[in-house]
């Protein structure tokens, strides 16, 4: 059963680099052949400064940029073994390119335990607040995650 009590904590920052290889991978991997996600030149045709952070790219962020979030949520009484991934979410404030370095911030903003027959589950969200090199707010990524008890 989730502690209501962990509402509210914050996890140490962590930092990572916008790297333009990852962006060009991820649209690869999902069939996006957008030139924009793949060629500086391309993406300034288009108005932008750089290749433009492709929308889901932050899912990335929070596996290889926060190495500890599995032992940070394990502290806080989350069984890492037993989460789905419910949903994901992002608001974007300013535009993030490649060579930014992003430092985010992961905060507990909601949780809750729905009785099920056969147990329960535990349903938090997550909030992650992302700054780049020059401290402008640029990212602001929600996860929802589930946790069958």
């Amino acid at each position: 059963m989730f502690d209501k009590s962990k509402v509210g904590v914050s996890f140490p920052p962590f930092t990572i680099e916008v790297e333009r290889c990852k962006i060009a991978e991820l649209t690869l991997a999902i069939g996006d052949d957008n030139p924009v996600y793949h060629s500086r030149e391309a993406a300034q045709a288009q108005g932008f400064k750089d290749v433009p952070l492709f929308p889901t790219t932050p899912t990335m962020f929070s596996f290889w940029g926060n190495k500890e979030q599995g032992h940070q949520l394990e502290q806080v009484g989350i069984d890492v073994k037993r989460i789905l991934h419910g949903e994901e979410e992002y608001e974007y404030l300013a535009p993030v390119y490649p060579s930014d370095v992003l430092t985010g911030t992961t905060t507990i903003i909601d949780g809750k335990t729905r009785k099920l027959k056969d147990g329960s589950m535990d349903i938090v969200t997550t909030e992650t607040r992302y700054t780049n090199h020059d401290m402008q707010p640029v990212l602001i990524a929600k996860s929802t995650l589930i946790v069958r008890e």
